[in-house]
């Protein structure tokens, strides 16, 4: 049977969450979910094929939206703009980024109707890497994990694991920290958590670009930390390979990496027994 996949809404315990599901259908008893958490660009057309993939697989996947407040996204949110948006980030330098008075600069170039709707996107969509919004992502997948485990009938009483992507990433090893029963979480280019480590309970599998500095100078000192507690941390670092080397919609995607690094992600998940 092909994968089946819907938008659809259903009540945490902070309020509504709105995500991607996707199963291979008819689901005739419960199983295994693996929560896949977005990037910077929402839960996209990538990753809603992410999340296929894994279905595929034989797995209930969900893809919480972190855009959505109580179950609705904002305008300045929607798919449209952020691909608008994304588009914009990736024509400039990635320095540019970050910096607000060369990237008004880049934006003053484009035709007058299109600066105050780019603005307002970026605004919102740079935001969601503000450290302070970390808290209130993470308790909307432990609300989504919470609900996998015991309350919808394809998964209910099987294991939940995650795998994220960039600031995904993070949100899965930080899902691992909040969540005593996570079966597993797998993190593509995320920081490592720096707090709590010890109250991390399952097996981390990491993968890293050699080129990605920024994040990958973090990876020795999070797997001292978790071989001096006993936790299973495996990071693998590809060599030359840059941030976001999953991603086959950006420019840094590259196949041999995002192959292996997939074989290995469903080796780790086919581990965790149900």
């Amino acid at each position: 049977m092909p994968v089946q996949s819907e938008w659809r809404t259903f009540t945490g315990t902070n309020g509504d969450i709105r995500a991607y599901f996707a199963a291979i259908e008819p689901v005739t008893e419960p199983r295994p979910t693996v929560i896949v958490i977005q990037e910077m660009w929402g839960v996209d057309a990538h990753i809603r094929d992410v999340v296929e993939r894994f279905a595929a697989a034989g797995y209930v996947v969900i893809a919480p939206d972190l855009f959505a407040e109580n179950g609705v996204r904002p305008e300045a949110l929607s798919e449209e703009k952020v691909k608008d948006a994304k588009q914009f980030l990736h024509s400039i330098p990635h320095q540019a980024w970050f910096n607000p008075e060369i990237r008004d600069e880049e934006i003053s170039k484009l035709p007058t109707e299109r600066q105050e709707i780019l603005r307002a996107t970026l605004t919102k969509l740079l935001g969601v890497l503000d450290p302070s919004k970390s808290e209130s992502f993470v308790n909307l997948l432990t609300a989504t994990a919470d609900y996998a485990r015991n309350n919808y009938s394809n998964t209910k009483g099987m294991p939940v694991t995650s795998v994220g992507f960039c600031l995904g990433g993070a949100l899965s090893a930080a899902l691992a920290v909040n969540d005593p029963e996570h079966a597993g979480s797998v993190v593509y280019y995320g920081r490592p958590p720096k707090e709590h480590i010890d109250k991390i309970q399952c097996p981390i599998l990491g993968f890293y670009g050699g080129n990605d500095p920024n994040i990958t100078n973090l990876i020795p000192a999070f797997e001292e930390e978790m071989k001096k507690l006993g936790k299973s941390f495996e990071a693998i670092v590809y060599p030359n390979a840059p941030h976001a080397f999953f991603n086959d919609t950006n420019p840094t995607y590259n196949a041999r990496y995002a192959r292996d690094s997939f074989a290995k992600t469903l080796t780790f998940l086919n581990q965790i027994k149900s």
